[in-house]
């Protein structure tokens, strides 16, 4: 998945996506991400219901992806 990332456009690494899930609930799964316009970086997670659940997700001196409901 490309999403942009603090300043400049990268690319998320594999090991800050399964960050990302491992802290999503059993039943959800990531449905998209963006670049919101005061510069966060969101996840847009699926629960089997069909409804959508925003994520923030921040990181560490590590980039280590940590994620807050929105």
């Amino acid at each position: 998945m490309y999403l942009p990332k603090r300043k400049g456009y990268t690319t998320m690494t594999e090991k800050q996506m399964k960050q990302i899930q491992s802290q999503l609930p059993k039943d959800e799964k990531i449905n998209r991400g963006y670049r919101a316009f005061e510069g966060d970086i969101r996840v847009i997670t699926r629960k089997p219901d069909g409804s959508e659940v925003r994520y923030t997700v921040s990181f560490d001196a590590d980039d280590n992806a940590t994620i807050r409901k929105f």
